[in-house]
């Protein structure tokens, strides 16, 4: 089943309380916590809803372990349903040392533009398979979030994209919506681009995966018209 989610953005003037506001005044499955602005310092006193995601920042898995602890504890002390963090950044230690320490969370590597990661000289399919291979050995299980966005800039067909990633085992929770021209990762929302991103393809396939999929409305405006397209297809 998807749920479809909002997400917190720096971009957007609204402070984290009033986006939460904006979610639950428009009956949203749940909320994303984007830790793109935010430290887990800054939202102590946060009411957060019983279903939520978090976005770890850009480039985590190379901050010092002491600093993703501070925000590991506050994943395992307030329990989203699920951990992004992008792809591109990872070695191997870094995943282990991330899966070890996240507690009851699933743990969802993103695909980034560009579709590349420097440690190991591979694309983002390639390197979930790899990963997923070497946790599987240390007894740990990863998953992944789906950027249509991501995908589209990086050069792929996102429908075909997430077919070839399904087909290669790649076990998706999370996905980002959103769109741009091919060019800039503008995150445009779904429905507004001529010639876009077929939703309705993407979310048809991922309705055929048995388990809930966290669906988050990535981009900074127009939310509630994008979520009303998407409910409609």
């Amino acid at each position: 089943m998807i749920k479809f989610g909002f997400q917190s953005s720096k971009y957007n003037n609204l402070t984290l309380e009033q986006e939460l506001q904006f979610s639950d005044n428009n009956k949203i499955d749940f909320f994303d916590v984007f830790f793109d602005d935010y430290h887990p310092d800054d939202i102590k006193n946060v009411s957060l809803p019983e279903t939520f995601t978090v976005h770890l920042p850009g480039g985590f898995a190379k901050f010092p372990q002491s600093e993703q602890l501070k925000y590991i504890d506050f994943i395992n002390r307030c329990g989203p349903k699920t951990v992004t963090s992008h792809f591109c950044d990872f070695s191997f230690e870094s995943l282990e040392f991330l899966c070890r320490n996240v507690n009851n969370s699933r743990l969802c590597i993103e695909n980034t533009p560009p579709d590349w990661n420097e440690t190991f000289s591979k694309n983002y399919l390639d390197f979930m398979k790899a990963a997923n291979e070497f946790t599987s050995q240390k007894g740990l299980k990863i998953y992944a979030t789906f950027d249509t966005g991501h995908a589209k800039v990086a050069g792929h067909e996102p429908v075909s994209y997430l077919k070839q990633l399904i087909e290669n085992d790649i076990d998706i929770f999370t996905v980002h919506l959103h769109d741009n021209d091919g060019i800039q990762d503008s995150h445009r929302p779904a429905g507004s681009v001529y010639n876009g991103i077929n939703f309705a393809a993407i979310l048809e396939i991922l309705n055929s995966i048995n388990h809930d999929i966290y669906a988050v409305i990535e981009h900074w405006n127009n939310n509630y018209n994008a979520l009303e397209y998407l409910k409609s297809l």
